[in-house]
């Protein structure tokens, strides 16, 4: 009854057949570097493939959404970081295989007959690799992928004629957007069927190759059965493949631990981040097409392109020229890459002869030889030469951008509709020091005082020629204290560079205030109270509420100190009875978030200094807001420089573990 079942399966489905091939199945004899890539080469296609599929579920092609996706793949779905790094470093992996086995291919001659097609086939592979590097760059949508893509993209406009149509089709427009993306997905994953279909005509060539040498008078290349030695010796080079791809993705715990272990220098970060920020493929910070990243560089395998393109030599005086310049800068990028494809096409015909051959061996080394050195070259250059001490401080800023890019991703609002460069862009702790930068550091220093320590957020900015009071981190006691010390109120943190200087502040501080200090005792304590006051009065979002029964918050007694130590007499304050003589800053809520953002929208209200008239009022502070149509900063940015020099932004807090 069985052979009847296996009769009719055999004439319906052929399985049985298959099935006795399959156990049958005789492989060419494999020896040498090539015999082991080959499984490796097909192990991380198939790698890329299936990783390839998961990823592509999750991925939203879209300007506001792309980015976001990769972020949810590497930090919340389960598994993502690890699905993404493989097939990141599988591809980069693949890259350097294809190379090697292509290098090989040439040392040993198998590019002759009867193995071109074999030969062309390793070629085409290696190019579209490349092809799947370039698009896929893109997808993520990271600032560094945008603005690498985006240069080379720009290269097609050097075309004649054509140049221009070609730039408008692959970009989607004049420009990169968000139709851009699908464009590049389409590619991505046409290549990837192009280098499908690759695979499986270099497979069959290889076949048809051994079938024909074994069928001439040459050595006989001897078949075996694949389920003999060379599973084992093709399954132990996938394992290597594998394990070369795990080791990738881990290794920034490894390296750090390599480091802890040897006693070398740990990198200390000012926050903490959850493990997937470490581990698989790095996740840069969004695109931003308004701000064009000049530090971007591409992968390693366009390397040497990249430095060749921009070789430099020295001229007249010492000073660097370009070898290509603008003008010829086509010469690099597509004339000399297409002769140098085109000669690889001409190989196996070049080689036919033992002369050829000898040649084809000299070129391919020199080329292999070039290849690493300006690999290398370009790599030095980048993080060795003085000259190029601005793009690595570039490369830093852009790396602590996605590290803060991430931690907000993980704020309680979440990522908006509009996407996660939204949180940049309102960032206090990333915006706030170039929004002081354009707009303060021209006056306002803004470093620790003297023999203080650094705060860890607060990088100091240098001030050329500081004028005004140095605003670092000025929400604590010690800062609003200096305004009543009899030194430092005159010095060049506070008063000592304004016109202020000799003002009705200082007069008081080093006169009344220091004889009503001297008088009684408990002024002392009246005067660090009311500085309390002020202090906790900078902490709060507003001033306190003031009712008929009292002020929010303070006893009478408290209130009364401003009329003890006479500040009623210029400033406005808390229970004020009577207006102030001289136009002075209002104390009622000084240095809340409220309070500041009024003040630089407009110090020349009567709430601060008033216009400047001669030597009084306002000295030379900008309103930066009077109203929408005449603004110089917009009431957001005005929020987020205040918040930042308030130091209120979100961390990010591992969660703790139950115990």
């Amino acid at each position: 009854m069985f052979r009847t079942f296996l009769n009719w399966l055999e004439q319906r489905t052929n399985i049985p057949t298959v099935c006795s091939s399959v156990c049958n199945w005789k492989v060419p004899s494999s020896s040498g570097l090539c015999s082991i890539l080959v499984p490796m080469l097909i192990f991380a296609f198939v790698l890329q493939a299936i990783t390839g599929v998961l990823l592509w579920a999750h991925y939203s092609s879209s300007a506001q959404s792309a980015w976001e996706s990769i972020f949810y793949m590497q930090f919340i779905l389960p598994g993502g970081w690890l699905i993404r790094g493989i097939h990141h470093y599988s591809a980069q992996l693949f890259v350097a295989l294809l190379g090697f086995y292509f290098l090989g291919l040439v040392l040993h001659g198998k590019y002759r007959a009867p193995r071109e097609f074999v030969y062309w086939c390793a070629l085409a592979m290696l190019l579209i690799s490349l092809a799947c590097c370039l698009t896929g760059d893109l997808l993520t949508w990271t600032l560094s992928g945008y603005s690498a893509t985006l240069v080379r993209v720009r290269f097609l406009q050097m075309l004649p004629v054509v140049g221009e149509p070609l730039f408008k089709i692959v970009a989607g427009g004049p420009d990169f957007g968000t139709l851009t993306i699908p464009r590049f997905v389409v590619l991505h994953v046409l290549f990837g069927g192009v280098m499908f279909a690759l695979m499986f005509l270099w497979r069959f060539f290889e076949y048809k190759a051994a079938i024909l040498k074994a069928a001439t008078n040459e050595k006989k290349t001897p078949f075996v059965s694949f389920w003999s030695n060379e599973v084992l010796k093709r399954s132990l080079a996938c394992l290597l493949l594998m394990a070369a791809v795990l080791a990738l993705n881990y290794k920034e715990p490894i390296l750090h631990t390599a480091r802890k272990t040897l006693g070398g220098k740990e990198h200390k970060q000012t926050t903490q981040l959850p493990v997937e920020y470490y581990r698989g493929a790095e996740l840069g910070s969004p695109a931003d097409p308004a701000n064009f990243y000049d530090a971007a560089r591409p992968e390693w395998s366009f390397r040497a392109l990249y430095h060749f393109s921009n070789l430099k030599r020295t001229g007249e005086g010492g000073k660097e020229i370009d070898v290509f310049p603008g003008s010829v800068k086509y010469l690099p990028i597509f004339v000399i890459p297409g002769l140098l494809v085109t000669y690889l096409l001409l190989i196996p015909a070049i080689g036919h002869s033992r002369p050829g051959h000898f040649f084809n061996v000299l070129a391919i080394l020199f080329l292999f030889v070039g290849f690493c050195y300006l690999t290398y070259a370009s790599y030095h250059h980048d993080y060795y030469d003085p000259a190029m001490a601005s793009f690595r401080n570039d490369e830093a800023k852009a790396a602590e951008t996605s590290r803060r890019a991430i931690e907000l991703c993980f704020a309680p609002e979440g990522i908006p509709p509009s996407g996660a460069l939204t949180l940049l862009q309102r960032d206090p702790l990333h915006r706030g020091a170039a929004l002081y930068e354009q707009h303060c550091i021209s006056c306002h220093p803004f470093q620790p005082f003297e023999g203080e320590a650094e705060h860890p957020d607060f990088k100091p900015i240098p001030c050329e020629e500081p004028s005004a009071p140095n605003l670092y981190n000025p929400i604590r006691k010690k800062w609003i204290a200096g305004f009543m010390d009899l030194k430092q109120i005159r010095s060049d943190d506070y008063f000592g560079k304004t016109k202020f200087a000799k003002g009705s502040m200082v007069e008081f501080v080093r006169g009344d205030l220091k004889e009503i200090l001297a008088e009684d005792d408990g002024n002392e304590k009246i005067l660090d109270q009311l500085i309390e006051i002020l202090y906790q009065d900078a902490q709060r979002e507003t001033a306190r509420v003031e009712t008929p029964q009292g002020v929010e918050g303070l006893t009478e007694e408290q209130t009364l100190g401003f009329e003890d130590l006479s500040c009623n007499t210029c400033h406005a304050v808390y229970a004020q009875k009577g207006k102030p003589k001289i136009q002075a800053p209002d104390l009622r809520g000084y240095m809340s978030r409220e309070w500041m953002i009024a003040f630089i929208a407009d110090p020349t209200t009567a709430r601060f200094y008033g216009p400047a008239v001669g030597d009084k009022g306002n000295d030379r502070m900008q309103s930066y807001h009077l109203c929408p149509n005449d603004a110089i900063m917009t009431m957001q940015e005005i929020e987020t420089l205040v918040d930042y020099l308030r130091g209120t932004w979100f961390r990010y807090e591992p969660p703790k573990k139950d115990k």
